[in-house]
């Protein structure tokens, strides 16, 4: 109920075969040489050739998989290095059960980027946060706790959450006690990434050391925000922009890190 990406889904998205993908980021590591290549979704374990493409571009580039660990992760470990493969894993209890998460997670400590779980601050889901903290610790795994943002939500006068198509993404709509909670249990407590602080109006290095690809191959300067458009993955005169530029948006829950203080 907390994600929004699906409502984007498109006639005009790719469905590349293992073979072009490979195609396209040997091209890039032609021009840029070695890159981070985050392979997020929805959940990338349900795309075809899955693990052929992770294998394959594991061998030039360092992937890390943004996932709900609903894939088999015997198949590719230990089968790839850990410094070229890393696992970013948020806990869904919604799709799978919190003993099945853990021991993927138990399997793959080695591979968990920056030994930590990502976890979404959404209503019904806040009051088992300290349980969840607390057994994956066992295992030296931290939480990093994710506010809940107005991607495709409204919260009503009884304090509900309710599905909107107005998905701007520029404010986080957790209430005051739920903050709180977030901020004594999560790992990271970056004030850009909590909204305490705001980008706007400062130098960011988004789209000149990072970009975003969406499914369509469409390549954004930002994660989040898609008015910002830089190109497409297929071209084969795409390139990165050559300079940082100024950030025009209120919130930066991801990109916080390419902020030029």
């Amino acid at each position: 109920p907390y994600c929004f990406v699906w409502r984007d889904a498109s006639d005009r998205d790719l469905q590349l075969s293992a073979k072009e993908w490979i195609s396209i980021w040997n091209r890039i590591y032609d021009l840029y040489g070695k890159c981070i290549i985050c392979i997020s979704g929805g959940e990338p374990g349900f795309y075809p050739d899955f693990y052929e493409i992770v294998s394959s571009l594991s061998e030039k580039h360092e992937c890390i998989i943004s996932t709900n660990f609903s894939w088999d992760p015997t198949k590719l470990i230990p089968k790839i290095s850990e410094t070229n493969l890393k696992i970013s894993a948020t806990f869904h209890p919604l799709f799978i059960k919190f003993d099945e998460f853990y021991e993927k997670v138990k399997y793959s400590k080695k591979y968990i980027q920056d030994s930590k779980i990502s976890y979404v601050a959404y209503k019904e889901q806040i009051k088992d946060i300290p349980f969840y903290k607390k057994e994956l610790e066992k295992i030296g795994i931290h939480m990093l706790i994710h506010p809940l943002r107005d991607e495709g939500f409204v919260i009503d006068d009884n304090n509900k959450v309710k599905n909107t198509d107005n998905s701007k993404g520029q404010k986080i709509i957790n209430n005051k006690e739920e903050k709180k909670i977030i901020e004594e249990n999560t790992f990271d407590t970056n004030e850009y990434r909590l909204g305490i602080k705001s980008p706007k109006g400062k130098m960011c290095r988004s789209g000149m050391d990072a970009a975003t690809i969406w499914p369509d191959g469409t390549v954004n300067r930002c994660t989040r925000y898609r008015d910002e458009i830089m190109g497409n993955i297929t071209d084969k005169n795409f390139r990165l922009s050559d300079k940082p530029s100024i950030c025009e948006k209120d919130l930066c829950p991801i990109e916080y890190r390419m902020i030029i203080e």
